[in-house]
């Protein structure tokens, strides 16, 4: 029997008592959801407005998605550019590529600003490809990139492919032929089945300890202004005119905003006694896939990296984020420590609408061994005679129908805000979602984005930033 076991979690050893809800409250922001980006848009909402934060978490702050992922950065998105471009248009698209990218720098002003002690590791990772097909996405990509004013990411082909004979021309400014031992390389590849690759600004962090790291820094910073409420399930959302209400635990939140920053699947109903209903809209708005990970440690003897491998076969060919891959990343599994850990992902399970995920459900054999194989058959650099997996853990992973993030003003309602839909991909959009967030919330007319919530059903109107006056019960 194998535990949920995380890494990211075990590293966390807090020491700070969970505090649950025990009365009625007003506030001018409620945020449901204590992972990365709840904590995140409440830091950036606290900072740049003078608005006042409740943040209110089912269980403990980082212990969902954010302590139960890959520890990867990066700034692309799992759905290729090229379909991104198809469905919104090429300036929509590159506007929506470089928001993402921004994090990058929007992280680094808060590690600036806060001091934070995480580790924090930036590099250039790569991804593998074993068929035309994937290339010429990537090529797409690409061309897409360099059209809309960014740097192309460099491709290279094995030159004992051949395959660069087939590529239209249009493509060939885009990639240089590299020696297979080169692809083999940068891969740390096994096999001669990867033919090309390409190189991505990529990073490490344990998501879990930044989160829980950056919500002592505002208990700290805005004491007075912030409030963290953990082990408080919301059961309801009740939306009025202007003011709405979340209740937890037979006490109520009254709010002038409510974000919600969760999965989509947490055991909560929306009631909007002010429009259109939003409540079944909601509970399909993100759908959920499981991610299975394991991670074994070794010496410190190799520089942290992130590699993907794309294998022969796609398995959802009509899945609009792309194929599946198998994820590596290696980095230092301590602080200061003389070990690394080596983190490898990529078997998933959909999760059934209506169906309850549940973290504490055990590890899944089969899908170790699923790991295990890939690495045994794939990476060179795994241990000789085999390893022992220290960690093994699951992490429910929320896709959005067109696989990009939701970040903004509820259209049927605007008392509800959204920061959700990881996509597999979650840590830079959840980071730019939050800062974006605290611009609305500050009243800045934004220019519309990929990121915005549609509904046809309702005309969106320009939310007031204005504080409403907060009745005593709703």
């Amino acid at each position: 029997m194998i535990p949920n076991y995380s890494p990211w979690i075990k590293q966390l050893n807090r020491t700070r008592p969970a505090i649950p809800l025990g009365e009625d409250l007003k506030t001018d922001v409620a945020i449901v959801g204590g992972g990365i980006a709840g904590v995140v848009s409440a830091y950036f909402t606290l900072r740049d407005t003078d608005k006042d934060v409740v943040l209110l978490e089912a269980d403990r702050i980082a212990h969902g998605a954010t302590g139960h992922n890959a520890g990867q950065i990066t700034g692309h998105f799992e759905r290729p550019l090229v379909d991104i471009v198809a469905e919104f248009g090429l300036e929509a698209a590159i506007s929506g590529q470089k928001s993402i990218e921004s994090a990058w720098l929007i992280l680094e002003e808060i590690y600036s600003e806060t001091g934070l002690q995480t580790p924090l590791y930036r590099f250039t990772g790569y991804t593998g490809f074993t068929n035309e097909d994937q290339l010429l996405a990537e090529l797409k990509n690409a061309s897409c990139r360099a059209t809309g004013g960014l740097i192309p990411d460099p491709i290279m082909i094995s030159d004992e492919s051949g395959i660069e004979h087939s590529i239209p021309g249009e493509f060939k400014k885009f990639y240089s032929v590299v020696p297979q031992s080169d692809i083999l390389s940068i891969l740390e590849a096994k096999k001669d089945e990867y033919i090309a690759a390409v190189a991505q600004p990529k990073g490490c962090l344990n998501s879990a300890l930044f989160t829980e790291e950056l919500v002592g820094y505002l208990l700290a910073k805005h004491r007075g202004r912030f409030d963290l409420f953990e082990e408080s399930p919301v059961s309801r959302v009740v939306l009025k005119e202007g003011i709405g209400g979340v209740e937890v635990l037979g006490h109520q939140v009254t709010a002038e905003r409510i974000l919600l920053c969760t999965n989509g699947f947490e055991n909560f109903h929306i009631k909007n006694e002010a429009g259109a209903d939003i409540d079944t809209k909601f509970h399909h708005l993100v759908l959920g896939r499981i991610g299975y990970m394991a991670g074994y440690i070794e010496p410190l003897a190799s520089p942290p990296i992130t590699i993907s491998y794309f294998p022969k076969v796609r398995e959802h060919p009509d899945d609009p984020t792309g194929e599946g891959y198998f994820y590596l990343t290696r980095r230092p599994h301590e602080k200061d420590g003389t070990d690394n850990l080596v983190c490898t992902g990529g078997p998933e399970k959909v999760l059934p609408n209506q169906a309850l995920y549940s973290r504490q459900e055990l590890c899944n054999e089969e899908m170790r061994e699923i790991i295990d194989s890939f690495l045994i058959d794939n990476y060179k650099n795994y241990p000789e005679g085999g390893t022992e997996y220290a960690f093994c853990w699951h992490g429910l992973m929320g896709y959005t129908p067109n696989g990009i993030r939701r970040i903004g003003f509820e259209p049927c309602n605007p008392v509800l805000m959204y920061n959700l839909g990881c996509n597999g991909v979650g840590i830079l959009p959840s980071i730019y979602g939050g800062k974006r967030i605290s611009q609305l919330l500050s009243g800045e007319q934004l220019e519309q984005s990929i990121f915005d919530p549609i509904d046809q059903r309702c005309e969106v109107a320009p939310a007031s930033p204005e504080l409403q006056e907060i009745p005593a019960t709703l």
